[in-house]
């Protein structure tokens, strides 16, 4: 980056951490809702396997939740959203906390921090993948690459991908790879991932994901609550079947409760993926549900349905200026 462009940032993100408008006095009630994935040390060998824009360390997140309470109120999304519904008060500004997909590193790393702050916390899972050696599509193949699996040569579709594990393994160049491999869709890069036997290959990495006895260990620590992702991390905007729709909208829900014994209010969007169709079944199932899209919500305008989000990540928010910055919803 030149000079000239590091400058024009730097007084770009001083001017939204100072400015934005989570340092206003508010007229109406606002909440943000702040979107995380992974919570993983440096150190740990899965810091260096995930995309960047998907992890935050302990560290910066525990930094995050100090820096929140001195502007907000924070609360539960689902306390919020009936405190709503119900016309009771709300704080002028509140801030409420997302994990999406269930990792295990939630449970590791960011339960302790949410306990020693106290601050309440909703966890997406993905219904049907609890407990299972499951992984998304783009840490396979990334594991796969740093493992130098031989497998990746035995389909053409992992043609770039095999050429990687000839060298010293980068996360700039898997992120790049990964990248191309986006143009095609979910349902062929899993079938040929299968393909390839990518399970057994991995089988020695351990689980990805939190099983039940996990969650459990979540919900009971009074702070975290659960919400559904679905029941396989589906797209939702490929005018699917209803029948695929009930699976990953409904029955997911059912399964979410029945296993761990308490409602399931809240939905989140695999990729904040939604048509038409969609909308109206989740309305149908959930209090709530967020989206990927950047912004802050306003209790005048408020589409609960489609609550917006801001994404935090370890390179964009990893000072308190930086941190400021993004709460200002400011892209």
């Amino acid at each position: 980056m030149s000079p000239i462009k590091y400058c024009a940032k730097g007084m770009l993100t001083f001017a939204a951490s100072s400015f934005g408008e989570h340092n206003r006095a508010n007229q109406e009630a606002k909440l943000w809702v702040l979107m995380y994935h992974r919570i993983l040390p440096k150190a740990d060998a899965r810091y260096d396997l995930e995309e960047p824009g998907m992890v935050v360390t302990p560290e910066v997140f525990a930094m995050h939740l100090r820096e929140a309470k001195k502007l907000f109120e924070l609360v539960s999304l689902s306390d919020w959203l009936t405190r709503a519904d119900r016309g009771q008060p709300l704080p002028a500004k509140a801030c409420a906390i997302t994990l999406d997909d269930g990792w295990l590193d939630n449970y590791e790393f960011a339960l302790p921090i949410l306990q020693h702050h106290r601050v309440p916390a909703t966890v997406f899972v993905v219904a049907d993948k609890v407990g299972t050696p499951f992984r998304f599509w783009p840490n396979i193949v990334s594991e796969l690459i740093a493992a130098k699996s031989p497998a990746l040569r035995s389909h053409p579709l992992f043609t770039q991908a095999a050429r990687l594990i000839e060298l010293p393994y980068s996360p700039e160049r898997v992120a790049q790879c990964i990248g191309q491999l986006k143009a095609y869709t979910e349902d062929a890069l899993f079938s040929a991932l299968e393909a390839i036997g990518w399970s057994r290959a991995l089988a020695s990495n351990g689980p990805a994901l939190m099983d039940w006895t996990q969650l459990a260990a979540l919900t009971a620590s009074g702070l975290v609550e659960i919400g559904c992702h679905t029941g396989s991390h589906r797209r939702l905007n490929k005018g699917l079947a209803a029948t695929v729709l009930d699976q990953e909208i409904a029955t997911s829900k059912d399964r979410l409760a029945r296993r761990l014994g308490q409602p399931i209010k809240l939905f989140c969007y695999p990729n904040g993926d939604f048509d038409t169709a969609v909308l109206e079944r989740v309305k149908e199932h959930y209090q709530a549900a967020v989206t990927t899209e950047n912004g802050i919500n306003r209790h005048g305008s408020l589409q609960p349905h489609q609550l917006l989000r801001i994404a935090l990540h370890n390179d964009a928010s990893d000072s308190p200026r930086k941190f400021r910055a993004r709460l200002s919803g400011w892209r």
